[in-house]
C-alpha cells in the first residue's frame, strides 16, 4: 500500500524533537495543522526568536547595547554589592589609623623614651601627630566634599552616552552615584 503524499511522516521521539528545536524551525504537520511541540516550548522558542530579532535588527543597536543588555544582571549585582563598599572602606580606614596610633603609644613610645634623646623624641612626636592630623583632616574632606553634578541645562559639549539609571545624557568619565542617586 502506497502512502498518500500529504501524510505526516514525523515520529515523536526525543531525537526528532531535539532536531526540531535545534533547527529553529517549528514545522507543522500538514494533516493535523498544528505543531508537535508542546505549547510552552513553542512559546519559549517564539519569545527567544523575538529577543534575538529585537537585539539584532534595530537600526540603533550596536555591540555596546547588546553587551549592556546581556550583562545587565551582572551590573545590577555589582551595583548592589558595591553599595556597601563606601561604609566598609570608611570603617577600615578608621580602624587601621586607630590601631597604628594605639600601637605607637603602647608599644613604641615606652621603648623610644628609654632609648633616644629628648629633642629627637619631641621632633618625632610632633611630626607623627602632624601626620595623624593631616590624614584625618584630608580623609574627612575627601569623604564629605560633594563630587558635583552633571550639567542639567543644554550645552554644546558632546556627551558620550546616556545614564541607564536616570536616562539623562552622561558626560565623559562620569557614572551614576549609587549613594546620592545622581
Amino acid at each position: 500500500m502506497v502512502s498518500p503524499p500529504y501524510k505526516c511522516r514525523m515520529r515523536c521521539s526525543p531525537g526528532s524533537v531535539l532536531n526540531l528545536v535545534r533547527s529553529g524551525r517549528l514545522r507543522s504537520c500538514s494533516r493535523r495543522g498544528r505543531n508537535r511541540l508542546p505549547l510552552w516550548l513553542r512559546k519559549i522558542c517564539l519569545y527567544m526568536r523575538l529577543v534575538v530579532q529585537s537585539l539584532c535588527f534595530s537600526a540603533l543597536t550596536d555591540s555596546d547595547v547588546v553587551f549592556d543588555s546581556i550583562f545587565e544582571p551582572v551590573f545590577w549585582t555589582v551595583d548592589y554589592v558595591t553599595r556597601w563598599f563606601g561604609l566598609v572602606f570608611v570603617c577600615l580606614v578608621v580602624i587601621l589609623t586607630s590601631s597604628i596610633v594605639v600601637i605607637a603609644y603602647i608599644v613604641l613610645l615606652p621603648l623610644i623614651l628609654n632609648t633616644y634623646s629628648p629633642p629627637w623624641i619631641a621632633w618625632h612626636i610632633c611630626y607623627g601627630h602632624w601626620n595623624l592630623v593631616m590624614i584625618a583632616f584630608h580623609y574627612y574632606k575627601a569623604a564629605k566634599t560633594s563630587p558635583g553634578y552633571p550639567p542639567t541645562e543644554k550645552n554644546d559639549r558632546p556627551f558620550v552616552s546616556v545614564c541607564k539609571k536616570c536616562i539623562m545624557p552622561k558626560p565623559a568619565r562620569t557614572h551614576h552615584c549609587g549613594i546620592c542617586n545622581r
